[in-house]
């Protein structure tokens, strides 16, 4: 079974697709995949197709969309020599069901894969490879997670934890590409970002880094000046005394923005090196 939730739910069996087309039924498949290998308990399904308002006949209703899920398993097997009981992929528990099927082709198994080669390929000094890793686990990102589907509590908690996951492995992402020295190939990228995040002010950091050691210090400026404004005006609240010491640090030249990057953007050596290459283009 191969099953996709990072973008609208997609999940296939020799080819064919095992989404049932209730919403309630492709809920709960949304659901035990998310939890797969684990027991879902009744509450929690219950929790999700119904919210706090559940009716007496949810445990029919539970047993109904189980049922919908192992018959589109069943149909997606007909023409298997050796097809699989359905029962034993969606299993019945005592207190619930549980998914019993290889997670390894997966999305967000695969995900989770890269990011873990990534961070060992950091712990051995090879950047290079880790910003590769973390980029090609980013590239399995099709949309929002499980967009296509009407979110209950449950699948929501889900939903925010995959999007900090994302957020995470892409601020790591770019982290590397400007320790390796790619100013210029992040700046766009992070312009994109900055603009889908206009008060997020790790971004704005990054971007005012990229943009300074890039040569463009002018522009840099022109980041901060636009953060602050928007937050001044939508929030009444002023960038952090971090961000507005980069700024000082920009606006003087003083080697601020170098202390920025040794504080865990960029190593010594880098940093050093990077002084020499401005001072080079100088």
């Amino acid at each position: 079974m191969i099953a996709k939730v990072l973008g609208p739910l997609r999940v296939t069996l020799n080819g064919e697709s095992v989404v049932p087309t209730a919403l309630k039924a492709k809920k709960l498949l949304a659901v035990l995949i998310l939890n797969h290998g684990k027991v879902v308990q009744r509450a929690t399904i219950e929790r999700e197709l119904w919210g706090e308002d559940a009716p007496a006949s949810a445990s029919t209703g539970i047993q109904n969309g189980v049922m919908q899920i192992r018959k589109s398993i069943g149909r997606c097997q007909r023409n298997t020599p050796w097809p699989r009981d359905p029962k034993e992929m969606v299993i019945t528990e005592p207190t619930g069901y549980r998914l019993d099927v290889s997670a390894d082709p997966f999305d967000v198994t695969c995900h989770r894969k890269l990011v873990t080669e990534a961070d060992q390929a950091a712990a051995d000094g090879d950047l290079t490879l880790a910003s590769a890793q973390l980029n090609s686990a980013l590239k399995l990102w099709r949309d929002a997670p499980l967009a296509d589907v009407p979110l209950g509590p449950v699948l929501q908690a889900h939903v925010r934890r995959l999007e900090e996951d994302r957020r995470a492995v892409l601020s790591r992402r770019v982290t590397l590409d400007l320790r390796l020295g790619r100013y210029s190939e992040v700046i766009g990228e992070l312009h994109a970002l900055v603009a889908l995040n206009p008060y997020d002010e790790t971004l704005h950091e990054y971007l005012m880094l990229a943009l300074y050691l890039s040569g463009r210090r002018n522009d840099a400026l022109a980041v901060y000046q636009a953060l602050r404004l928007a937050m001044i005006e939508d929030t009444g609240l002023e960038p952090s005394p971090h961000l507005h010491e980069l700024q000082r640090c920009v606006l003087t030249g003083d080697g601020g923005p170098d202390e920025h990057l040794a504080r865990g953007l960029l190593g010594p050596r880098d940093v050093r090196g990077n002084r020499e290459q401005r001072m080079t283009h100088a």
